[in-house]
């Protein structure tokens, strides 16, 4: 059974990404984190429980050997050893990608720009826009420069334009422009309403 490729980050056809430099690192820095983090939860855990067996082991060769020297030197190889195989075949460090930017409020809250930004996408965007169709993103990519709210208000937005190009189309299969032509409208006017985004100057 074939698995379905992972989704790649839209590209626009201007190749713009979102140029807010305090934004962007702070994506950096909470992706950065995220991994230190649990890398350093997960070895905090396996030594703690490693430490836990070697005492309970050193006791037990203890009292059955009645030579408390021998059972030191055991624990300390045993442990040195330990130590040298968790190194070099400890697991690379598993994180949830959607919690990532929970300081941000999660990737949806990002502004609409960055769902073109790659960074974004190390953080919890594809999972995001797991039940996305890929239409609609191609469409939410076209629109996110000039779109005034955040990623997930631009996805709401392309997908009441798509379910609007349907009650509309009479008969016709709705195209990709249809639904860009009903969200760009949406856009233009949510716009003109809305505060200037931070990163429309850039």
């Amino acid at each position: 059974m074939s698995q379905v490729a992972p989704r790649r980050v839209p590209a626009r056809a201007d190749a713009w990404r979102p140029q807010d430099e305090v934004l962007n690192g702070l994506i950096h820095k909470c992706i950065e984190q995220a991994y230190r983090r649990n890398a350093e939860t997960g070895s905090m855990a396996a030594f703690f429980g490693g430490v836990i067996v070697l005492i309970i082991l050193g006791v037990i060769m203890s009292t059955g050997t009645g030579n408390p020297l021998l059972a030191i030197v055991v624990v300390v190889l045993l442990a040195g050893s330990g130590l040298m195989y968790a190194g070099m075949n400890a697991p690379a460090p598993k994180v949830d990608p959607i919690r990532i930017l929970d300081v941000l409020g999660g990737p949806g809250n990002l502004p609409a720009g960055y769902l073109v930004y790659p960074a974004a996408w190390r953080a919890g965007m594809p999972e995001f826009l797991n039940k996305v169709s890929d239409r609609q993103v191609a469409v939410a990519a076209r629109l996110c420069r000039e779109h005034p709210g955040s990623v997930a208000d631009l996805i709401r937005l392309v997908a009441t334009a798509e379910q609007h190009a349907h009650e509309h189309a009479y008969g016709r299969s709705v195209t990709e422009g249809d639904i860009y032509r009903y969200a760009h409208r949406a856009t233009v006017e949510w716009a003109r309403l809305a505060p200037a985004p931070m990163m429309a100057a850039h």
